[in-house]
């Protein structure tokens, strides 16, 4: 199964949702004002003289930089790794109503559909980037974080503070409230076929 995903999606083209500041206001909390301070204090990645877009990454980093700002750890203390926790907010977002957008050709469109639905998730997965663990982000008093799926993991015997992120939740804000998918497949054209455009849950063609 998953040697003929890479092979299926090989030939198509895979874009990822930006979003605006206002959009970055809506999904983490802070304002384009305060996104502004934090840019002059480096605190957020620079964009040159362009508008600002951030990633999808940068999103999700941001929301929890700030989450944890409220109760009282700077932005400037943390340096985490948070690959796998983005890519666990992916799935969910992935599989969130209207996470996921396919653009091509009506037969093929409606074969990504088919298989999105019935196949345990492994499309949607290998599009977040397989993650392993999924449903919770723990960052330790150390600042040393990882992802957990086990409620029986979020605390272990070293560790008398942990700080608990529900990633669901991470990852079904940046549909619900980003208003946009997060991730669109362009599958290739195909001649003498009309193209349409679905979204996962929710399908609306235009063609």
């Amino acid at each position: 199964m998953r040697a003929t995903v890479e092979e299926w999606l090989g030939e198509s083209t895979i874009r990822h949702a930006v979003y605006t500041p206002a959009e970055l206001e809506k999904i983490s909390g802070l304002s384009a004002d305060m996104q502004r301070v934090w840019r002059r204090r480096g605190q957020l990645p620079s964009h040159g003289s362009g508008h600002a877009r951030f990633s999808i990454p940068e999103a999700i980093d941001i929301t929890l930089r700030y989450a944890l700002s409220k109760i009282g750890i700077p932005p400037s203390d943390l340096k985490l790794d948070l690959s796998k926790a983005t890519s666990a907010a992916m799935a969910f977002a992935i599989f969130s109503h209207g996470g996921c957008e396919v653009v091509g050709p009506a037969d093929d469109v409606d074969q990504f559909l088919l298989q999105f639905s019935e196949d345990q998730g492994e499309l949607g997965v290998y599009l977040a980037g397989s993650p392993k663990e999924f449903h919770y982000l723990v960052l330790n008093e150390w600042h040393e974080s990882r992802v957990v799926d086990d409620p029986t993991d979020l605390v272990s015997n070293a560790e008398e503070l942990s700080i608990v992120f529900n990633l669901e939740l991470l990852g079904s804000r940046l549909v619900e409230r980003g208003r946009k998918p997060v991730v669109t497949i362009r599958l290739p054209d195909r001649s003498g076929q009309r193209t349409v455009r679905w979204l996962t849950g929710v399908g609306a063609n235009d063609s």
